[in-house]
């Protein structure tokens, strides 16, 4: 299994998690082309009508996936046993008993397609793992989880910006506080079902989201996948329900947007990223699209302003920086390697890999007291905190 699938996936130059840079004017789209643009007459001919757009059944179950999560959770007695047993029946092959379902980056299915296909996506499973939990009387919810960038340090500006979901099973509450723990461990607390739990840090940004923002993002990860297969007809369909269910996070606008740049109505494309600039001014990756629409326009100066926002969000992002320090650490450059690891653990002090570097290099040059105070940080991160 590589990376786990997204909600949506970018591979976007400079883009990162937080920033200084602020608009100081307003983002100003023209709304005559934004309003073309969502009505669909330049795909379909005409405007889209309300019975065209498609209607999936997220949460469905079938009497074989009811049944499946009966039989596998039988011996199960506590709520969390059985949240552990569905997911753990889930994920083991077939030739150990299990449904065997296998990662996928190529298609966001809904459940019931994972199920009886055995491959999913991180929607995908999280849709079918919470389908079936309820059905098992669990209160499980999806899950938005922000992980950290990663670049591609033989072009320092490329990197993948990931959206990912999992499964959030919250436990009766015994005490006044919670905590977020992973399946394999003790019987307390709200548990964390991911389709690769080992990615999964429990300080990682994250909120249980709604419905109807679920559907956003299924619509509009299905949406881009039919563009990218060249169906433009269906893709716009996906993508203007998708906005239809929840118009308000950039990333679906983000979407929207590059369907348009693919489809060359470089117009539209610009007031629709301009829009979703609008909602969310701290957008990187639309700034980063922008760059290269302006590019691709001959824009020059254009081109030039956003790519200069994007480097500089970049340059002040904790995870470029442990990039940056790990090119250094492979060249002996210590000294500089561990000054761009204080700054990282200055702005993200719970990022176990930040440390293990810093220990690696510690230990390496002698500094056993620093490579100790490294290694204690690392367990008390490593542990689970009741």
């Amino acid at each position: 299994m590589k990376l786990p699938a997204l909600a949506m996936v970018f591979m976007i130059l400079l883009f990162s998690g937080c920033s200084s840079v602020v608009q100081k004017t307003p983002f100003a789209t023209d709304k005559s082309l934004l309003t073309k643009a969502l009505s669909g007459e330049l795909i379909l001919g005409r405007a889209y009508k309300n019975d065209e757009l498609p209607n999936v059944d997220l949460f469905g179950l079938t009497p074989e996936m009811r049944q499946f999560a009966e039989t596998v959770t039988t011996s199960a007695k506590r709520k969390e046993a059985k949240a552990e047993a569905l997911h753990q029946a889930l994920m083991t092959s077939r030739t150990h008993g299990g449904r065997g379902i296998t990662y996928t980056a190529y298609i966001t299915n809904t459940g019931i397609d994972a199920f009886e296909q055995r491959q999913a996506n991180c929607l995908s499973y999280t849709l079918l793992f919470v389908s079936m939990a309820r059905h098992l009387g669990l209160n499980a919810e999806v899950n938005e989880v922000m992980l950290p960038p990663t670049w591609d340090m033989r072009d320092s500006d490329t990197y993948l910006f990931m959206r990912h979901v999992n499964a959030k099973v919250f436990m009766p509450r015994k005490h006044m506080f919670s905590w977020v723990r992973v399946t394999e461990t003790a019987d307390v607390g709200d548990i964390v079902v991911d389709l690769e739990m080992r990615r999964f840090r429990p300080h990682y940004k994250q909120k249980v989201i709604g419905a109807d923002l679920v559907a956003a993002q299924f619509y509009s990860n299905r949406g881009m996948e039919l563009s990218a297969e060249g169906d433009a007809r269906a893709a716009f369909l996906y993508l203007r329900k998708a906005l239809l269910m929840s118009a308000e996070p950039s990333y679906i606008w983000s979407n929207f947007g590059s369907f348009y740049r693919r489809q060359k109505m470089f117009a539209e494309a610009e007031a629709i990223y301009l829009h979703g600039l609008a909602i969310n001014p701290r957008d990187y990756t639309i700034m980063h699209n922008l760059a290269g629409l302006y590019l691709e326009l001959g824009n020059t100066a254009k081109h030039k302003e956003y790519q200069q926002r994007v480097r500089q969000h970049r340059n002040a992002n904790p995870y470029y920086m442990f990039k940056l320090a790990e090119e250094f650490a492979q060249r002996n450059e210590d000294d500089k390697a561990l000054d761009l690891l204080r700054k990282s653990i200055k702005k993200e002090k719970d990022e176990v890999r930040f440390y293990k570097l810093a220990a690696e290099i510690y230990e390496r040059t002698g500094d056993s007291e620093n490579a100790k105070l490294m290694r204690d940080k690392i367990y008390q991160l490593d542990t689970i905190r009741f």
